[in-house]
């Protein structure tokens, strides 16, 4: 039908996009790497259908017609002598527009020979549908049956959706022309009597004749377009009795999965006479199946076109992401990741097919087929470097029969000829995989985690080969279909999952582990890492979930049990809730914690920090958008939960007297942050000090700041405790900060001198600011010295390994200018010695014995009688 839309609605329509319901309107968005953007933009991305036919634009003329088209009156009016010409150059300027937009007649008869064509063919899918629902169809033969008349449905959907806007079009349009056909005849019998104006009449029926024409070749537009619309109505409505059918025929054939459906195979033989030719069945479900495929890429050429997007956008990533590795300005990455970046056309295709999961349900078979091919490359190609040798072995064979269920699935042949291809495929698996699942073979993979998942795997999987070969045997033909494509295609679905979040993790890590990624996360980095591996898992765990359910035929009953799980009411008498309303309201809140800690982010790190804003301003902007998005956010779920605001009274009171009593402390600590926020008498970033403890500002909370020292210690400062008491700030109007360095000479030594050296050693330093200009001061005489004090300028962040710096020039400065920095000294004058002390035996002897009685004695003694050596 899409010729017909194309003849009918006209050459200058635009183009405009209807699908089905249920499914949302393409959006563009804005996406950051480029290699993300291009995994996320498929999967945000549920392109609608797209039907080949165009609408019609509405003029600015064509609207000023249409509301002229019924006048005031409801009566024709004849048209005043004096506009006569400027009501016929606006009527020609209007029919040309109108007939422009109208169907060539070729177009016409090109129509009716597609619409017989295509009416044809439904006719003949209804009556095969027919015959098919008649017998004993399997399960993938009704899937299949499904998936063509749903594409069909939408098709001719979108049609219909066209059809009714050009028909209300058209009315309005002949309306308009009758309306003008009534004031041109009116004035056309006023005048043409009068010969003295026969240009004017003639051109009155000029303009009379050109409406009639351009009228009826309206009004046979729009009877075309009404006989469209209920033949694709009757289309319609036998394309949706044949889904509900097939719906009905899924619905038994489930309820009768454990319920032989054909003969045993040792019996089969006898029904090969009855098989239809080979050859003719095969030609018409070839020829359907790539027709199918058409109409499904013309329906989703705008999603194939963005996935084709998506794989240059992540080649591009991938390849600057790889040379940005080789440069070496990047930090430490592992090899895994150097193995996998080295392959980018694979890890851009690998993130371009994770976009086609969503069309994996509704696309023909033969298209799931390529898709399943495609899925091979980047598996393989990537996946194998990162695995050990045994299970590179596992992969392969596990790709080779899922290529042969890929087979499978696409070639149409007799039914008893696929039935004994599907049991040879699952008895070939179960061989090879129970050869591998032997206990030698297992021991020489790394035990561990993906020891005990191979080991599960494996066990599962021959159970469901067994039992789909069984089945087979047996005459339950459907039931050995749905285990053995669980049991081949399911576990390459899984391994296809963990492979793109086990790449995608990698990338991910690789880009957090860049310099520039650390300067901007800070300790976010390790975070981030943590929270989007579990991301990426859950993702994948989900993704293989669905795609199992869907291979077992139990996802509509799975979704049904969860909304029924979901929406059973808890509670008593009037208060009633739901599971649904509780994770709904726990998902608000998670969700909207997370967005508004990335919005805060991005706000303070990219956009405020583009502005010439004073320091720790990005900070309380972001900090104070943050809480009322934490508000809003809490809103939302309330609300989300069906608590209506306004009876909120008595659960307020009561909040407000617990926050009286019992959370004062909390209260007090998060009206103190907010006073730093605001005041901002302490910002991030800011060196403090408040009792004994010096450190920098790393953090701002609702409760309390965190303080990191210069011993590499974390503190934990209270918010009341930073506004309450005394704090010392370090940098809380200017990043500079004064450096003493306190100095003795010994005396007989040049102060003039001192003082010169003393600057002449810090202006040469190059980490001394000039402004305020250095200085050096000679304090006093001291007991043992002269003391003199340099003073400069420097910056907060480099003060202390600058004293250190200009203290050690200065010890050499001295020494090398022969100055004495000198040590403290005391002469001890002797009194007396005790009688009572006996003969020295020796000098030595008599002098300790001295110098102790002396001690002794001058520490009694008055200070005035110790006097320092002068």
């Amino acid at each position: 039908m899409a010729l017909v839309s194309r003849s009918l609605l006209g050459r200058s329509y635009r183009p405009f996009n209807v699908g089905r319901a249920g499914m949302p309107a393409f959006k563009p968005w804005r996406l950051v790497p480029a290699l993300f953007a291009a995994l996320l933009f498929p999967l945000l991305l549920r392109a609608q259908p797209q039907s080949t036919s165009t609408p019609l634009p509405v003029s600015k003329s064509g609207a000023e017609s249409s509301q002229q088209a019924v006048p005031a009156s409801g009566a024709p009016a004849p048209i005043p002598l004096p506009q006569i010409a400027d009501r016929a150059d606006e009527l020609d300027r209007w029919l040309r527009e109108i007939t422009g937009q109208m169907t060539p007649e070729a177009d016409l008869l090109n129509w009716e020979e597609e619409a017989t064509k295509q009416s044809g063919e439904l006719r003949a899918s209804v009556i095969q549908v027919n015959e098919l629902l008649a017998s004993q169809p399997t399960t993938l033969e009704l899937q299949n049956e499904q998936r063509f008349w749903r594409i069909l449905n939408q098709k001719y959907a979108g049609e219909r959706e066209l059809l009714t806007p050009r028909a209300a079009e058209l009315e309005k349009q002949i309306r308009f022309l009758d309306q003008q056909e009534g004031d041109w005849q009116a004035t056309w019998d006023q005048i043409h009597q009068r010969t003295e104006i026969k240009p004017v009449v003639d051109r009155a029926k000029q303009e009379l004749d050109l409406i009639r024409k351009t009228r009826a070749d309206l009004q046979g537009q729009l009877n075309l377009v009404l006989t469209l619309q209920t033949e694709i109505s009757q289309m319609d409505r036998q394309i949706s009795d044949v889904l509900t059918r097939v719906r009905e025929a899924q619905a038994r054939s489930r309820s009768r999965l454990f319920e032989r459906d054909s003969p045993p195979l040792w019996r089969a033989y006898e029904l090969r006479s009855l098989d239809r030719d080979v050859q003719t069945g095969f030609h018409r479900t070839f020829d359907r199946t790539f027709l199918t495929a058409a109409q499904f890429l013309r329906a989703h050429e705008f999603g194939i076109l963005s996935i084709a997007a998506s794989y240059f956008l992540a080649l591009i990533g991938a390849i600057k992401l790889r040379r940005h590795l080789e440069s070496g300005s990047a930090g430490e990455i592992s090899e895994a990741a150097k193995e996998i970046l080295a392959r980018p056309f694979s890890v851009a295709l690998l993130v371009a097919m994770v976009g086609t999961i969503m069309y994996l349900d509704s696309a023909p078979l033969n298209i799931v087929f390529v898709i399943y091919l495609l899925y091979l490359i980047p598996v393989l190609r990537l996946l194998s470097p990162l695995l050990e040798s045994r299970l590179r072995t596992l992969l392969y064979l596990l790709a080779v029969f899922y290529v042969f269920e890929a087979l499978y699935l696409i070639i149409r042949v007799q039914p008893l000829v696929r039935r004994e291809a599907h049991a040879l495929i699952v008895l070939c698996a179960l061989i090879c995989f129970g050869w591998l699942a032997r206990p030698s073979w297992l021991r020489e993979i790394s035990p561990g985690r993906s020891l005990r998942i191979v080991k599960l795997g494996l066990w599962l999987g021959l159970i469901l080969l067994a039992s789909s070969l069984v089945a087979n045997i047996f005459g339950f033909v459907s039931l050995a279909q749905i285990l053995g494509m669980t049991a081949l295609l399911g576990a390459f679905a899984g391994v296809g999952l963990y492979c793109a979040a086990r790449i995608l993790m990698l990338i991910l890590t690789t880009a957090l582990r860049d310099n520039w990624a650390h300067s901007v996360l800070e300790v976010r980095a390790e975070g981030v890492d943590r929270w989007a591996s579990r991301a990426f898992a859950l993702g994948a765990l989900f993704l293989w979930a669905d795609a199992v359910t869907r291979l077992l035929t139990i996802h509509d009953s799975v979704v049904r049990a969860v909304s029924d799980a979901l929406s059973y009411p808890i509670g008593f008498q009037r208060v009633q809730i739901t599971l649904g309303s509780i994770l709904s309201f726990l998902f608000i809140l998670f969700a909207g914690y997370a967005l508004a800690n990335v919005f805060t982010f991005a706000l303070r790190k990219f956009l405020l920090a583009r502005f010439p804003l004073q320091r720790g301003l990005p900070f309380a902007i972001s900090k104070v958008t943050y809480y009322i998005l934490l508000v809003l956010v809490l809103l939302a779920a309330l609300i989300n939960a069906g608590m209506e605001l306004n009876k909120f009274t008595l659960v307020t009171g009561a909040l407000g007297v617990g926050v009286g009593f019992g959370l004062q402390n909390i209260v007090n600590n998060f009206v103190s942050g907010l006073i730093l926020l605001f005041e901002r008498p302490i910002r991030v970033g800011d060196t403090v000090e408040i009792g004994g403890l010096v450190g920098r500002v790393r953090r701002i909370g609702a409760r309390s700041s965190t303080i990191h020292t210069f011993q590499d210690a974390e503190v934990i400062v209270p918010n009341s405790d930073l506004v309450a008491k005394e704090v010392v700030n370090w940098t809380l109007s200017s990043l500079r900060r004064r450096v003493d360095i306190p100095l003795s000479v010994a005396y007989g030594t040049d102060p003039e001198r001192v003082l010169s050296l003393l600057i002449d050693l810090v202006a040469t330093h190059p980490g001394v600011i000039h402004n305020p200009k250095q200085e050096a001061f000679f304090l006093g005489f001291g007991e043992n010295a002269l003391n003199f004090e340099l003073r400069f300028w420097t910056y907060q962040e480099a003060w202390f390994q600058l004293k250190s710096d200009v203290a050690v020039r200065l010890v050499k400065v001295l020494r090398d200018a022969n100055i004495e920095i000198p040590l403290p000294q005391r002469d001890l004058r002797i009194r007396r010695i005790d009688a009572a002390v006996g003969a020295v035996p020796d000098n030595e002897s008599l002098l300790a014995s001295a110098a102790h009685a002396t001690a002794a004695e001058g520490a009694r003694a008055p200070a005035s009688e110790v006097s320092p050596k002068r």
